[in-house]
């Protein structure tokens, strides 16, 4: 049976996984791995188990803790790597094993010319635009946007760029908040005025495509609710009936880019095929979701225009 050793930024984490049952706590991305695969007749628990992983930004920051975040076995056949960082960390501490992961912007990261590495773009910075340009239409009443930020990220960085460009064309006021660390998403979100919910929605919270964002979504949703403030997500994961849920999100869903990534693994794992050979495949327009929660703007009073 293979082992495929998966990565992401979170809080220390550690577990094996060999069946679909039980994936709560876990991204996304691996039910729709584990979906991908299973089309493509390779089996949890049969053919393969998943050896997951989740370390904090400042451990994959150092050389040290990346080691010790990518230690393998003799039985990794694979690295999947589930955000731009943790794709990076992997590079830098592994020649030997094929890492297949998700990035934003391939090209402008240099991951086009990476020897040992092929993944998916899900287009998360290059469609920052147009995710807020959706959020606009959703709450029609927003007048200022506080923007959740990691500077000096690149992803971040460029979606910023197209985020402020929308802004300006729309006349609406954006207030970049710097964050770089999970204790900063506390500190920084609770700092928000809180929203009288009598009355319309003029500020909003729109999360920049940053690993740390969407690893501490359930916190940064509980945040905003706490505000009685509208939130949107770069991915569309966390909007869903009910509560907790974000109001609404763009892009393409971390489960669709995990399948996504299935038919890449199955080459490199089973077929033998050389990552050289597969390199990055953008994620394609009609993978990309719209999506609001009517419950969500029910709870918080907020107007929108689109329900999903």
């Amino acid at each position: 049976m293979k082992t495929i050793l998966a990565v992401a930024v979170g809080p220390k984490k550690d577990r094996v996984i060999r069946s679909k049952i039980g994936l709560d706590g876990v991204r996304p991305y691996i039910e729709g791995l584990i979906d991908g695969l299973a089309g493509l007749n390779r089996h949890i628990g049969t053919d393969y188990e998943i050896d997951y992983r989740e370390r904090e930004l400042d451990e994959l920051g150092s050389k040290a803790g990346a080691a010790e975040a990518f230690k393998a076995n003799s039985e990794h056949c694979a690295i999947f790597g589930m955000s731009t960082t943790v794709v990076r960390a992997a590079q830098g501490v592994t020649k030997s094993i094929p890492v297949v992961g998700i990035v934003s912007d391939p090209k402008a990261e240099s991951f086009t010319r990476a020897a040992n590495f092929a993944g998916v773009s899900g287009r998360r910075s290059q469609s920052a635009g147009w995710g807020f340009e959706r959020f606009l239409a959703t709450v029609p009443s927003l007048k200022t946007v506080r923007v959740l930020h990691k500077p000096g990220y690149g992803p971040s960085e460029r979606a910023l760029k197209l985020v402020k460009a929308v802004a300006k064309k729309k006349s609406v006021k954006i207030t970049p908040v710097p964050i770089k660390t999970r204790q900063d998403i506390d500190k920084k979100v609770s700092a928000i005025p809180k929203r009288d919910p009598n009355k319309p929605a003029v500020d909003g919270i729109f999360v920049l495509p940053v690993d740390i964002f969407l690893s501490a979504a359930t916190s940064i949703i509980a945040a905003a609710h706490a505000k009685n403030a509208p939130l949107f997500y770069p991915v569309p994961d966390w909007v869903r009936p009910g509560q907790p849920s974000a109001l609404g999100a763009y892009g393409v869903s971390q489960r669709k880019c995990g399948e996504l990534m299935a038919g890449q693994l199955d080459q490199i794992v089973w077929e033998k095929v050389s990552p050289k050979r597969l390199r990055v495949k953008d994620a394609d327009d009609d993978a990309f979701e719209w999506v609001v929660s009517s419950d969500v703007a029910k709870a918080l009073n907020i107007k929108i225009a689109r329900v999903v």
